[in-house]
């Protein structure tokens, strides 16, 4: 995402600037008035040194890459940098220093000086929407990034703002305003690895895999709460008096009707989440839950209990990062397939709360006239979502002769033919078809990162067929299109779907496909970079979606411009290998 912010900037500047109303030119300031004014005397810390005494308590990973722009190293990049995120030109500000991450990563600090007060206060509004700006750019794409954007802070001292996009954001803001007063810098703090601070609140978690997958008949029971005052447990009342404390684990009984009964501590079904020090803890310890589900049924089957024996039978254990959950319910496939999304979806944070609070099954601040639980389109119109013309490689393919085929279009061709050869056999179903061209897009074809770097020009061939099928790297409309030209070669019915994501904050592409006559919303490029990130233990989670399950994952579109997908057995079969 590269917004210019330079009409924002301009508003909040010129309010900051103006006189207050009615007030008078030869108006007298009292003695007393003058002196509450704070007026920089001393001379004021350099920039560079602010951003460094941020990144030392900024919780940055060893790991991670960063760059470093100063006057002094790279006067013209620094310019063409502060000009793109605050949208000012190099008479507006005095200096500035940047420490920021490269490629996947949103991690960013920035310390900016500006000529006065008054201009660094319009600064802080402008950087607080640029913080929502790169949230949004990361959304779907990298969740972890865009929560740690969503989380940035914006702080000033005097004429000094510092912008932080890291994992300790406080300890950062802090480190810098001591600096800036001349205090001792705080002492970096080890964090213990029981001490780290997850995504979101394990009940957020545990709520969304309960309501959204293990037993969404939870929504209708009648409810009131209690919150301790660390908000760190909820208490469940119920209306008959009882109570459990909610600790990680959910467990709750279902008559033969299907309605929730009452509540004892000897359950039928359960949902155990449980957030650990590494992704390896997570796994480790979701292979002991299930040796612990096995260890249950049995017990359960020896006192002559088939029909608890058989639950905690079906019952799964699955982990994603460091999450792991056990589950025993109804529904437990949906919420073993829901466990990884929620785990990786900025949604997720705060989704207790809202709970609570009735949101969720509200309507949209905004929403659709026709669709009124979906998000109103309102497209960002930040990129040039123009889809590449393959008409000339269709009619070549289908002739079977590209002999007449030049320059990208030849290559977008050989690079087809070749995909096709490798995944496609005869007999294969338009289902197999489908999830041989998904899967080789999603292991085979990177996302382009430069499409989040505001220094950074996107190379055209990214948003088309060359960036998928012979670069292999690509932003989400050339997955589309590539997607959408191994279908058209395979003859399987398919449209690429121009929207945004992220309550419009984004551009954005995906596609549906028809199966068996029934239309199904695909992503690969959200799943792309879920393997991007996760690795081997990444399981689709945008393959044959319904249109509602699109909306519900952030996305937005022109709802009646394109067929509505409704079907919800995933095109008929579980396909990934």
């Amino acid at each position: 995402m590269k917004k210019t912010l330079s009409l924002m900037v301009s508003m909040a500047l010129l309010l900051a600037l103006l006189p207050g109303c009615g007030e008078k030119e030869d108006q007298v300031v009292p003695v007393e008035a003058e002196a509450s004014v704070p007026v920089e005397t001393a001379e004021l810390p350099d920039v560079r040194t602010l951003a460094e005494a941020g990144l030392l308590a900024s919780g940055k990973e060893e790991a991670l890459e960063v760059e470093r722009l100063d006057r002094e190293t790279d006067a013209d990049r620094l310019a063409v940098y502060v000009e793109a995120v605050c949208g000012l030109d190099g008479e507006a500000w005095e200096d500035a220093a940047v420490i920021r991450g490269t490629g996947a990563s949103a991690f960013e600090i920035m310390v900016l000086r500006l000529e006065n007060e008054d201009t660094a206060a319009g600064m802080e509004a402008v950087l607080t929407e640029y913080l929502t700006d790169r949230a949004g750019a990361f959304g779907g794409y990298a969740p972890e990034e865009a929560e740690m954007a969503a989380n940035g802070l914006v702080r000033r001292e005097g004429r000094t703002v510092g912008l932080f996009i890291c994992p300790e954001t406080e300890r950062a803001g802090d480190a810098f305003a001591a600096v800036y007063r001349g205090e001792e810098l705080p002492a970096p703090v080890e964090v213990e690895a029981d001490d780290f601070v997850p995504l979101f609140e394990l009940h957020d978690l545990l709520y969304r895999l309960l309501l959204e997958a293990a037993c969404p008949e939870w929504r209708d029971v009648e409810k009131s709460w209690h919150m301790t005052s660390d908000n760190a447990t909820a208490y469940w009342v119920p209306d008959n008096g009882g109570d459990w404390t909610l600790s990680g684990v959910i467990n709750w009984e279902m008559d033969e009707e299907g309605n929730i009964s009452n509540y004892t501590w000897d359950k039928e079904y359960e949902v155990c989440v449980y957030l650990t020090e590494s992704e390896e803890a997570a796994a480790e310890l979701a292979d002991t839950l299930r040796q612990l589900l096995e260890a249950e049924a049995e017990k359960y089957r020896q006192r002559g209990d088939e029909v608890k024996a058989e639950l905690l039978a079906n019952g799964q254990a699955v982990s994603a990062g460091r999450y792991a959950a056990s589950i025993v319910s109804d529904h437990t496939e949906d919420a073993v397939r829901l466990f990884p999304r929620a785990v990786n979806d900025p949604e997720t944070n705060g989704f207790f709360q809202r709970y609570i609070d009735g949101s969720r099954t509200a309507a949209p601040a905004d929403p659709d006239p026709d669709h009124p639980d979906r998000i109103r389109f309102d497209p960002p119109n930040e990129e040039d979502m123009s889809i590449y013309d393959t008409s000339a490689i269709l009619a070549a393919w289908e002739a079977g002769d590209p002999s007449g085929l030049s320059g990208d279009d030849r290559a977008i061709y050989d690079g087809a033919e070749a995909v096709l050869a490798e995944i496609m056999a005869d007999g294969m179903t338009d289902l197999e078809k489908e999830a041989a061209a998904y899967g080789w897009l999603v292991e085979n074809v990177d996302y382009d990162w430069s499409l989040q770097d505001v220094l950074e020009e996107t190379d055209r061939r990214a948003f088309g067929p060359y960036g998928g099928l012979v670069d292999r790297a690509a932003v989400c409309l050339g997955y589309a299109t590539s997607f959408q030209l191994l279908m058209d070669m395979s003859g399987v019915e398919c449209i690429t779907v121009v929207g945004s994501c992220v309550r419009n904050t984004g551009d954005h592409a995906w596609n549906m496909v028809k199966l068996n006559g029934e239309w199904y919303c695909v992503d690969v490029t959200w799943d792309a970079n879920g393997r991007e990130q996760l690795g081997d233990i990444y399981e689709w989670q945008y393959f044959n979606l319904t249109s509602d399950e699109m909306a519900a994952e952030n996305h937005q579109w022109e709802y009646n411009a394109v067929p509505e997908a409704t079907a919800e057995d995933r095109g008929g079969a579980a396909v990934q290998e």
